[in-house]
C-alpha cells in the first residue's frame, strides 16, 4: 500500500477528521497539553464538508478573515487530499 493512498481514499476527510476531533476534544480535559483546541479546529474543518453546522461556521470564518489566511489553509489542504468532496 502506497503512503500516498492512505489520505485519497473516499472518505478519508471523514475519518481522519474524526479522529482528530475527538482526539482535540479529549486533549482539551487535560491543562497540560493545550493544542486540545488546534485538534478540534482542524477536526472540525476536514468534517465542515459534510456536516451543514460547521459550514455555516466556515462560511461565518471566511467572512472574517480579511488576511485570507483560511483559504491559504483551505488551499493546503485541498493539496494535501489531491481531490476535491463532492
Amino acid at each position: 500500500m502506497k503512503f500516498k493512498s492512505l489520505f485519497t481514499f473516499k472518505y478519508a476527510r471523514v475519518v481522519y477528521g474524526s479522529i482528530i476531533l475527538t482526539i482535540g476534544a479529549v486533549t482539551m480535559l487535560f491543562p497540560i497539553i493545550p493544542m486540545g483546541y488546534v485538534g478540534v479546529f482542524v477536526g472540525a474543518y476536514l468534517l465542515h464538508h459534510r456536516i451543514p453546522f460547521l459550514e455555516r461556521v466556515m462560511n461565518w470564518l471566511r467572512k472574517k478573515d480579511k488576511k485570507g489566511r483560511l483559504q491559504g489553509f483551505e488551499d493546503k489542504v485541498e493539496q494535501f487530499f489531491h481531490k476535491e468532496e463532492p
